[in-house]
């Protein structure tokens, strides 16, 4: 799923909680190994022949960034798809572009001309006429520092309060081989940040991040990898896993991106070598053990919960 890879891997990147577009009118122990929903996906276009029923989409651009990819993508495909500009063309900040789009329920994202993400709407009924306008938002640069010994194919910026990854803001078919760098342009505010190689291995993750006036660096240098396998021996799923680093004071997002462990069944989490505060829980969010704090994870581990 584009959206939706112990880690922390749609509804919101980036950024519900970054505000970074307008709809109007309109909605810690284990780390996943699969960042299916948050991971950049193969291309797939949208069907040749759509269903009769067209409505006008207004990308209104106030964001001060000029806009050279618009995707548009079903809500329930695989994939961002292709761009819907045409090459070389962009959408300069202060100007609008509508689309004919079939009605129906969409994920929508804008990048900039490097290819960085700038704003995103998920999960969007369309119909009728409507725009989408993307704010102007003070932002910061987020340096990313690859020192380490494998290439960087999937990067999430989320707001800390979101349950979601959101989509990777790599953009399409870029990556950061060992020893490059480069810089997103992140709004203000307070985040989890996550890298994943290119076969969806989480490289590293931080929570509760603060990206103020002067912008962050982030380095990432190679480290030991360690497995957490958790075993769900009660009789209830487990539907949310946490997983966060000791020294932040936030639990971060949801490791297990929308899937769920069945009762009698285990997940295993890759992730850095390191000490980790972990929580499982139910379908309605509250934990199902007590939380575990300090938990130094090394090699492979099993964390078992029971009644």
């Amino acid at each position: 799923m584009k959206k939706h890879s112990l880690l922390i891997a749609a509804s919101a990147l980036i950024l519900a909680a970054l505000a970074c577009g307008r709809l109007t009118p309109a909605p810690p122990t284990a780390i996943p190994l699969t960042a299916a929903s948050t991971a950049a996906l193969p291309t797939k276009a949208l069907p040749t022949s759509p269903p009769s029923g067209t409505m006008e989409l207004t990308l209104k651009n106030d964001s001060g960034i000029t806009i050279c990819s618009v995707y548009i993508s079903y809500t329930e495909s695989d994939s961002w798809g292709e761009n819907w500009l045409a090459e070389n063309e962009a959408v300069r900040s202060g100007s609008s572009r509508s689309f004919q789009v079939p009605e129906g329920s969409y994920d929508l994202r804008a990048d900039d001309c490097e290819g960085n993400l700038v704003a995103y709407q998920m999960e969007v009924d369309l119909a009728g006429r409507m725009t989408w306008t993307l704010d102007p938002l003070q932002r910061a640069p987020v340096l990313v520092v690859n020192r380490s010994s494998r290439e960087i194919c999937y990067l999430y910026i989320s707001p800390s309060d979101s349950e979601t990854w959101g989509p990777d803001w790599m953009g399409k078919d870029t990556t950061i081989p060992a020893g490059s760098t480069r810089t997103f342009q992140v709004p203000l505010g307070t985040y989890d940040l996550r890298v994943d190689d290119c076969d969806h291995n989480p490289m590293s993750t931080q929570s509760g991040v603060n990206v103020g006036a002067n912008g962050i660096t982030w380095t990432l240098e190679d480290v030991e990898a360690a497995s957490l396998t958790l075993v769900n021996q009660l009789d209830i799923p487990i539907c949310y896993v946490l997983i966060s680093p000791s020294d932040s004071t936030e639990w971060g997002n949801d490791w297990l991106g929308g899937e769920t462990v069945p009762p009698g069944g285990s997940y295993t989490f890759r992730l850095p070598a390191g000490t980790y505060n972990l929580s499982a829980r139910d379908c309605d969010g509250h934990p199902v053990s007590d939380e575990v704090y300090g938990q130094e994870i090394t090699g492979e581990m099993t964390w078992t919960i029971s009644p």
